[in-house]
């Protein structure tokens, strides 16, 4: 008597292997105090001989897809100068179901600690699922840059987003106070929502850059005078209460890409991180 055929079960029938990692590093008066890191998280801390400590965070699992989970932890304490990067692009893959890839950013900066957090491209294909949190908490005398950008869909593979959800949170306290904000929430119909000339003016790629610092306000000058002779990229920048925020927008991550490490170099007065390359 022959058995009956049982269809191998599906991919929304079975419970998928997950990527899960932590990294928990502490820079204090510019020496290591905490080193963890487990599951597909590692950090490398390459040695430099610039003015800066130099971590950069490696997901092993090679992306993010749907019920991936990571947390990281970085701490800048008192006479620190720490900058975090990533050893290549991340990338968020087509999400299966309704799961959704998460990822959590914690940073402390205490005394007079400078953090930059310098990762490099997040590239977003059509149906990915992400949900980010980034949260600083930093001292009065502390400072903070960030620099972070977003790439729907691969130009040169003629990819286009036309569906998936990004929620992106960014939240920073100085003293206790919460003096930034903001969100960006993209889904359904991602492609055409970035043709509006309110969100990208068809541009696929958007850059973040914020630098929080007694001396803020004195540099954006420079930032607008910098920005201004590049017509290719569209900006829009500003100024106050100790905050300078720049927004760019591409249609090539490369030529942007090349763009934002120059001013990095020319804000930090030190060179980009070196897994950036040319």
């Amino acid at each position: 008597m022959c058995k009956s055929f049982q269809p191998s079960p599906t991919t929304s029938q079975v419970d998928l292997q997950r990527a899960r990692g932590v990294i928990e590093l502490d820079i204090v008066g510019g020496k290591l105090d905490r080193f963890y890191q487990s599951g597909s998280s590692k950090v490398f801390l390459p040695k430099t001989y610039a003015k800066t400590i130099e971590a950069v965070l490696v997901n092993t699992a090679g992306g993010l897809a749907s019920g991936d989970e990571f947390v990281w932890r970085l701490g800048a304490y008192g006479t620190t100068h720490l900058t975090v990067s990533t050893q290549t692009a991340e990338r968020v893959y087509r999400s299966l179901g309704q799961q959704t890839a998460k990822m959590r950013i914690d940073m402390k900066l205490t005394g007079n600690a400078s953090l930059h957090w310098l990762p490099q491209e997040t590239i977003f294909f059509d149906g990915a699922n992400f949900l980010r949190h980034l949260n600083v908490e930093m001292e009065g005398d502390s400072s903070f840059l960030a620099s972070e950008i977003m790439v729907f869909g691969r130009t040169a593979m003629s990819e286009t987003v036309n569906h998936g959800r990004v929620l992106d949170h960014w939240r920073i306290s100085r003293d206790g106070k919460l003096i930034h904000a903001e969100a960006l929430r993209l889904e359904d119909q991602i492609s055409q929502k970035l043709e509006t000339m309110a969100s990208a003016a068809g541009n696929i790629c958007l850059a973040t850059t914020l630098y929080i610092g007694t001396d803020a306000e004195s540099k954006v000058d420079a930032a607008r005078k910098f920005f201004k002779k590049t017509g290719e990229v569209r900006s829009a920048i500003s100024a106050w209460d100790g905050k300078l925020v720049i927004r760019t927008l591409c249609e090539d991550t490369a030529r942007l890409k090349k763009l934002m490490a120059q001013y990095i170099e020319q804000c930090r007065a030190i060179a980009s991180p070196r897994v950036w390359g040319d």
